[in-house]
């Protein structure tokens, strides 16, 4: 018995037809749900409650995986016989700048929390810009003009914004981040307790 109890019967491309499910497909999809909204709940709470021992504590898991994948790539690129010279050269000279930006976040947490956060904050900022300059040279195709220009102009606007008060705009994003997380959260548990009840 697969996964499915008809085979024949389509689903949708992007979401589980329970009626279609077997019972263990049912539990582990309910499963998925349901540790994926803990994490996120546990991850929006975090951010709401400890923003900066959450960020610094994310800054040195994004150290630590900087350092271990790039020693893997590095003892790759060292004993593996088949790689051509030049590749060869230029993984082990960027996979030990790598190694070195991970040891410098471990070593320098805070101070790298702070440069992390600011630059997602200010790459945010310029695609806004970018994307509200698109939306306005674009606004002759669109059905609304006044409304594409409006829309771009806020964009524009909104870019600039986070350009002049950055660390007002980091922690706007991190408060955001986290209230999107709790509900995202509490909305997969939700699906996770109710998933399966149309079979039933």
């Amino acid at each position: 018995m697969g996964i499915f109890k008809n085979d024949d019967q389509q689903s949708s491309l992007f979401g589980f037809d329970e009626k279609s499910m077997a019972g263990k497909a049912i539990k582990a999809v309910r499963w998925i749900y349901a540790a994926t909204g803990v994490i996120a709940l546990i991850a929006g709470i975090a951010l709401l409650f400890a923003p900066a021992k959450t960020l610094v504590f994310l800054t040195t898991v994004l150290g630590f995986y900087f350092v271990i994948t790039a020693a893997i790539r590095l003892f790759t690129a060292v004993f593996e016989p088949l790689l051509p010279t030049g590749w060869r050269v230029a993984s082990i000279i960027s996979n030990l700048l790598i190694i070195l930006g991970g040891v410098i976040i471990l070593r320098n947490q805070a101070f790298s929390t702070a440069t992390l956060t600011t630059l997602v904050v200010v790459v945010a900022g310029f695609g806004w810009i970018v994307e509200g300059v698109m939306s306005i040279l674009e606004s002759e195709l669109s059905a609304n003009r006044a409304l594409a220009i409006l829309s771009g102009a806020l964009s524009i606007i909104a870019g600039m914004f986070v350009f002049i008060y950055p660390l007002w705009s980091a922690k706007m994003l991190v408060i955001f981040s986290g209230a999107a997380l709790l509900v995202f959260g509490v909305t997969l548990i939700v699906r996770a307790i109710q998933f399966g009840k149309l079979v039933r």
